[in-house]
């Protein structure tokens, strides 16, 4: 049940407009336009007060929750679930069945003593690190009330009955009862903008000097929803390379507190990114979002008339190759509408500025020193435009900020907002009435994506561990920080631990308002029906004259880290400010889902899979308590706020990847190249990825922190076989391509040992992810096999990885024409080489993600099968493990050609490593016969970032010749002197330097047949 609040907003005074509307003329090439969609029929009511009922806090098992609610001057309008599952419902208007819930958190760090008693309250929300092991999370619901001020709620359930004064949850505090079993909270009522069977994300949104609107993109599914399990082989797998589906971008109206109509501003079966909106001086609505034609993502601008209800054909403001994308629109007081973007122009990121209403030219907004990231956009009481974004110029994510006159001229040097060795990324910006500029970040660790090893070490900075929201102020020529806009945050609550993506907004009453994400949980499945990854909720906090509110949670905002709403201020007169986002719902929708779908993941994940189907809601949060205003806040010197010294991380990494992009291989009268990447990073899209980051965050790591050639996403199924994560997923694949970086279609499918995980690799867009194979709800053998035809149908590859280990194999069944490479090294856990080598577990306790000895790599090679050499990442590890392949050119299909005839090695450093024979005409990976005229002569060059201690030669399990040059560089020839009978026989090399670090050459393979009869 969905409780349909009525709400009432103070957008008042406006007709409703009709239910028909009238388009324009469309070009004859494009598809018609659908029909308005009916609106959803629910009314915003100020008069409601919702409260949320967290309930079973701190709880050691699962115990019931369930209960019922009266008010005693006032009435009860409905209940709803805010973190149900399966067996939870609503059994009345003022009634509920639930439990607390027993989940798997994911095991990260231990806690000292001293923590203890924090981390378990810590453990009730899921927030903070402490989270180890199996535990218990509360339920929730959410009470809706018509009541006077002096109200009183009773509450009565199994475990006790409560009383929660309204009064004391007026300003947003948290209340606590029953020996803080129970938090009791004020939230903002919500209803559904838009909650259709289709996938509706990116919200963007506009108030006018009446009503809002709001754009979004409705994605529908490329095939079915949820990829169910097979009980018998198919014949052809053509259907997992469906057609169909795709974007279309929405426009909804609310207007007099109704959700008046929702009309389509394009066709159907497009491939859409993020949208703005804006008004402009007539009153047209305008639209600007991103669109992918013929391989290139480009900025389209619509414009909708609400007085003759007509949208105009899509115009294309963008053509250069290169990605157009993440557009923000802005209308200064003259009504000239603003549009920043991030244009991707030969390999570099660069924010541009333009008139959005006009034929000019692009500003360059940005200052161009490294690639440019997340525009903000706004302008002042003067018709100043100023540009908020993030760079990477100094090796690292600062802020800054740009200003320019009403001409679009720039006004002096970008404003460095925040500059220190940390992660600040993500600005948000509005300009209050006093024409003070406000930006809000995000800021992470120092030393981002550099050299992080596993989550049980937790050495070196991750892509996604700790984060925290920032705001600072530009007042005239002063720059200056606001307070912790976590202040207000109760104790124990674990709000401080991961918050990210602030969105900023300003009213006409003078308060600040502040939105951002929390992850709630890091847990593995979260909700028992869904297989999804951390669940994050939003908040809002509102700063006052005496400092910031206590953050409320937004209702129905359970989602992705990487959600982005839209906060809608009015423009005059009094009225809430109301907020526009997303939710897939995958903390407290109760799904359905194939038995054989449940089977396939309970035998690996212990957690049955549902759809987590993502709807647009609308909250109307209260005017704060206090009054408007500033508190005192901190100056930041110099425009550049102090910070101790951060050692750099491989500060001769650049010289280092020239080198290795400057090498080249001549073997076979061709010429090769180096190309360094990884294809198994996982972001949150996982089921296990709440430690990882988002999928931007995925690929600004491959750009700028680890600076790849190419890169792939791994994460399990592209989302437990979801068609919209795979969506995005693929979406972002070609969005993020570019003459510096070659994108590949990549995911990584696992089974428990001895079936094993293996990471898939494609070469083209568009083929979905393989179900199990299952028979009596287990895996069956023939599993891999099918794997290999369906390969074998689509032009695949795959990859086994962590082989010595519980996902691992023991090598049965392997088809090295569609798995050609293993992952020898595996940053996030071990090497699996063989016994005795180095990195590689000696006993079981020393080998994370369980023991089994039969994956060692030298067992697949006892068994004669070829398999190439790579290094991966997988989960919380970077910038310590590279696939690096040998390809003739930077091109999707060059790079997979290399994998699949095994050139390529795997290198924990920037080594450069060139295995080829004397003569050559072959280098690591080929197999070929002996030569007629003589031994076997191979031609070896090592280059390290370091010393190079140690260069094995291994041939067919023995050490045959090793070299200690003690120096950066070596090379050298060696001849197999051995004489052996007829056979195959493999050769490889593995370089080790002084400091560690190493680099396994793919091996070769050399046929020697008996001499034909009287030779």
């Amino acid at each position: 049940m969905r409780l349909r609040h009525c709400l009432a907003v103070g957008l008042t005074g406006l007709a409703l407009v009709g239910a028909s509307v009238v388009f324009g003329q469309r070009p004859a090439e494009e598809a018609p336009f659908a029909a308005p969609q009916p609106a959803v029929k629910t009314t915003l009511d100020p008069n409601v007060f919702a409260v949320r009922l967290l309930l079973g806090v701190g709880d050691d098992e699962p115990r019931s929750w369930s209960g019922r609610v009266s008010v005693d001057h006032g009435e009860v309008l409905g209940v709803e679930g805010g973190r149900f599952r399966k067996g939870d419902a609503v059994t009345g208007r003022d009634s509920w069945k639930a439990r607390s819930l027993r989940i798997r958190t994911t095991a990260v760090t231990k806690q000292p003593a001293a923590k203890k008693k924090a981390a378990v309250a810590t453990r009730a929300i899921g927030g903070g690190p402490g989270n180890v092991g199996p535990t218990a999370v509360p339920t929730a619901v959410i009470v809706s009330l018509k009541a006077s001020a002096d109200a009183t709620l009773k509450v009565s359930s199994d475990q006790g009955e409560f009383t929660v004064p309204l009064a004391e949850l007026a300003t947003g505090a948290t209340r606590s009862f029953l020996d803080d079993q129970v938090q009791a909270q004020r939230v903002a009522p919500t209803i559904p903008l838009a909650d259709s069977p289709l996938q509706e994300d990116f919200p963007a949104a506009v108030s006018d000097m009446h009503s809002a609107w709001v754009a979004y993109i409705a994605h529908s599914p490329v095939g079915p929803e949820v990829l169910t399990a097979y009980n018998q082989r198919p014949r052809s797998f053509a259907n997992l390379a469906p057609s169909g589906g795709g974007d279309m971008l929405r426009l909804a109206h609310l207007s007099g507190g109704n959700v008046v109509s929702t009309v389509d501003l394009t066709a159907g079966g497009l491939d859409l990114w993020r949208p703005a909106i804006a008004v402009d001086r007539g009153g047209k609505v305008v639209v600007v979002y991103v669109e992918n034609r013929g391989g290139n993502f480009d900025l389209y601008r619509v414009r909708y008339d609400p007085a003759t209800l007509q949208a105009s054909p899509p115009e294309r403001l963008t053509s250069d190759p290169g990605a157009d994308t993440d557009p923000a629109l802005a209308r200064a007081p003259d009504g000239t509408l603003w549009l920043a973007w991030q244009a991707w122009r030969d390999g570099r990121a660069r924010i541009l500025l333009m008139k959005a209403d006009g034929d000019e030219k692009p500003l360059v907004g940005g200052d161009g020193g490294g690639n440019e990231w997340s525009p903000a956009l706004g302008a002042d009481g003067r018709g100043n435009v100023w540009v908020a974004y993030d760079t990477y110029a100094a090796g690292n994510y600062d802020v800054h900020l740009r200003k320019f006159r009403p001409d679009g001229t720039p006004d002096g040097l970008p404003i460095l907002v925040a500059s220190t060795p940390k992660y600040e990324t993500h600005p948000s910006l509005a300009v209050d009435g006093r024409g003070r500029v406000w930006v809000a970040y995000e800021e992470r660790t120092a030393n981002w994506g550099k050299d992080a090893e596993n989550l049980i070490t937790g050495q070196g900075s991750s892509l996604y561990r700790q984060a925290a929201v920032r705001v600072r102020c530009l007042d005239g020529e002063r720059l200056v920080e606001a307070p912790d806009p976590l202040t207000r945050a109760p104790q124990g609550s674990g709000l401080r631990i991961a918050n990210s993506f602030p969105r900023l907004a300003t009213d006409a009453a003078g308060f600040v308002w502040l939105a951002f994400r929390h992850r709630q949980e890091a847990v593995w499945g979260n909700n028992a029906t869904m297989v999804v990854g951390a669940g994050w909720v939003e908040y809002v906090t509102a700063l006052t004259s005496q400092g910031w509110t206590p953050p409320q949670p937004l209702p129905n905002s359970d989602g992705l880290l990487d959600n982005r709403p839209a906060l809608i201020a009015p423009e005059k007169g009094a009225g809430p400010l109301l907020i526009a986002y997303s939710s897939d719902g995958r903390l407290r929708r109760e799904v359905e889902f194939s038995p054989e779908l449940a089977r396939t993941y309970a035998t690996h994940f212990g957690t049955p899979p549902g759809v987590a189907n993502n709807d647009i809601f609308v909250a109307a949060v209260a005017a704060p308590g206090g009054t408007a205003g500033t508190p005192d806040m901190k100056l930041v010197t110099g425009h550049e706020p102090a910070a101790a010294p951060v050692p750099a991380v491989h500060a001769t990494e650049p010289a280092d990847l020239a080198r290795m992009r400057a090498h080249r291989v001549e073997a076979g009268g061709k010429i090769y190249r180096l190309f360094r990447g990884d294809f198994h990073r996982h972001t949150e899209i996982s089921m296990d990825g709440g430690f990882d980051g988002s999928l931007e965050d995925m690929w600004r790591y491959a750009i700028d922190a680890a600076d790849f050639d190419w890169m792939g996403n791994a994460d399990h199924d592209n989302g437990s076989s979801k068609e919209y994560t795979w969506w995005l997923v693929q979406k972002t694949t070609d969005l993020f391509r570019s003459p510096r970086l070659t994108t590949l279609f990549t995911y990584e499918r696992s089974n428990a040992y001895p079936h094993g995980h293996r990471n898939v690799m494609f070469d083209h867009r568009g083929v979905r992810t393989l179900p199990r194979l299952v028979e009596g709800g287990r895996v069956v053998d023939d599993d891999t096999k099918m794997l290999y035809d369906y390969l074998a149908e689509h032009g695949g590859i795959c990859a086994s990885h962590t082989s010595g280990t519980g996902m691992g194999t023991d090598w049965r069944d392997l088809n090295a024409a569609y798995e050609p490479m293993v992952e020898i090294f595996q940053g996030h856990r071990n090497s699996y080489e063989h016994f005795g080598a180095p990195r590689v577990a000696r006993r079981p306790g020393e080998s994370i993600g369980g023991w089994q000895p039969l994956g060692m790599v030298w067992n697949a090679l006892a068994m004669q099968y070829r398999v190439g050499f790579q290094a991966s990442s997988d989960h919380i590890s970077t910038h310590i493990s590279y696939a690096i392949a040998i390809a003739e050119e930077p091109t999707r299909a060059s790079v997979l050609d290399a994998f699949r005839r095994r050139h390529c090695y795997g290198a924990t450093d920037n080594i450069v490593l060139d295995v080829r024979t004397a003569d050559g005409k072959y280098l690591m990976g080929d197999e070929f016969d002996k030569p007629a005229d003589g031994p076997v002569r191979l031609k070896v060059l090592v280059h390290g970032t370091k010393p190079v201690a140690r260069v094995d030669v291994i041939k067919d399990f023995v050490y045959v010749y090793s070299t200690q040059p003690d120096k950066d560089r070596v090379e050298f020839e060696w001849t197999d002197h051995e004489t052996r009978g007829p056979g195959l026989s493999w050769y490889y090399v593995r370089a080790l330097q002084a400091d560690g670090q190493i680099a396994w050459g793919s091996p070769l393979w050399v046929r020697d047949f008996p001499k034909p009869a009287g030779q």
